[in-house]
Order: C-alpha cells, then sequence, then structure tokens
C-alpha cells in the first residue's frame, strides 16, 4: 500500500507536491494473471490541494509480457499509463460508487495506480504492427517466408460455380 499523508499539501491554498516511486507488481497486488510484468513500474505523479479535495496527476511506466496474437511469437511491450484521478474526503455526499476517498489526510494511491496500470494493458499484442501472422493451412510464420497455400473460402452454396469456371 501506498499512503501519503497530505495535510502539508491542503494547508497551502495552491500546495503541491511530486512524488516519484519505483515499484514491484506485489507493491500494487498485481499476479501474473492480470499482467505479466517485467521489472519495476515506475510510478512519477502529483498530489495537488483541489480545494475540497486532493487530485492525482501523472504517469505509470512499466513493461509487459505478452504473446502476438498473429503469429504468436513472445513479445515484451513498454507501456505508459496516465493518472488523472480525484479523491474525496470521507463521508462527502452523493459521491459515486467507485469514487476515491481519503480520511484523516492520508491518501491511498495504491487502487488508482494499480487500476491505471490494468487499463493501459492492452487485450491483444502484436509483435509489430504490420506483423502478417501463421498461416491457417500449413502453420507457417508468414514473416519468415511467404507460403503459397490457398487460403480462400468459398461459399459451399457456391462450389458449383467454381466447377463451371474451372471448365
Amino acid at each position: 500500500m501506498i499512503k501519503i499523508n497530505v495535510a502539508e499539501i491542503k494547508k497551502q491554498l495552491i500546495g503541491s507536491t511530486s512524488y516519484h516511486y519505483d515499484l514491484s507488481p506485489a507493491d500494487l497486488d498485481l499476479s501474473r494473471e492480470d499482467a505479466d510484468l517485467t521489472g519495476p513500474i515506475s510510478a512519477d505523479f502529483t498530489l495537488s490541494n483541489g480545494g475540497d479535495l486532493i487530485l492525482l496527476k501523472g504517469e505509470l511506466h512499466f513493461s509487459v509480457k505478452g504473446q502476438c496474437a498473429r503469429c504468436l511469437k513472445d513479445v515484451t511491450v513498454a507501456l505508459e499509463a496516465p493518472l488523472d484521478e480525484r479523491y474525496y474526503p470521507e463521508g462527502t455526499e452523493n459521491l459515486e460508487e467507485d469514487a476515491f476517498t481519503y480520511k484523516y489526510d492520508v491518501v491511498d494511491v495504491t487502487d488508482a495506480l494499480r487500476e491505471s496500470l490494468l487499463l493501459s494493458v492492452p487485450a491483444r499484442f502484436l509483435c509489430k504492427p504490420d506483423c502478417k501472422g501463421i498461416c491457417p493451412v500449413c502453420g507457417a510464420d508468414r514473416n519468415v517466408a511467404p507460403c503459397h497455400c490457398d487460403t480462400r473460402t468459398i461459399d459451399p452454396r457456391l462450389q458449383a460455380l467454381e466447377a463451371l469456371l474451372e471448365k
């Protein structure tokens, strides 16, 4: 858990403080099933006085491993996750259910960092934007060498017409 005392920030009208943390996946309660992270998670953010609330702004930098969705090669991708959250004093009325709150001038940023990281991990990875993938017929990697398999799909209702074209 990353708990930060914001009493000094709240005392100043335009108070803010910058922070830098190098975190492990365990610090954010992340498992390998959540995201297969490689190396530390770098968190750079600022907590600012926003009147009745505390503003969190910054970025996370991390690398995650995955498998290319087209050619099935292992891929490691460096990603950035933006941080932009508001922390309301506990007991504030008419808040949304998922709003972040703080109590006794202590802000716990762990959940905000974790959510931002998980939302930035892509559902599908690509080894490169123009990955050609593997051939569905012979299984050859089309990035290495082109295959000459017929990958056209023909509607079974029109196969009789194809036979006429061959004559």
